[in-house]
């Protein structure tokens, strides 16, 4: 694995272990994420150690409100911490 790989694994095991950020953000450049659109773990998901990551427009996301964070589209899941770094996501 790569040192910023390695990296981007021990800030994400440091926020699960924490849950600090409550949900933690992506940069948008992963090929997943349309233009104007947040990349996010959300906190039921960084609470339940579940690798998903969702995607909301950057307006809802600022909002704040919890049902839409909660529910918005998923549009990555794996099953660890490894396979999302390894795909590519970075923490901004």
């Amino acid at each position: 694995m790569k040192e910023s790989q390695e990296r981007q694994l021990a800030m994400l095991k440091r926020i699960y272990e924490t849950c600090m950020p409550p949900r933690p953000v992506f940069k948008p450049y992963h090929d997943a994420v349309p233009d104007g659109m947040v990349p996010y773990i959300s906190c039921s998901d960084l609470f339940d150690y579940k690798f998903n990551v969702r995607i909301i427009p950057l307006a809802e996301f600022i909002l704040g409100e919890n049902d839409k964070l909660e529910n918005a589209t998923i549009v990555a899941s794996y099953n660890s911490m490894q396979e999302l770094v390894a795909d590519g996501w970075v923490l901004d």
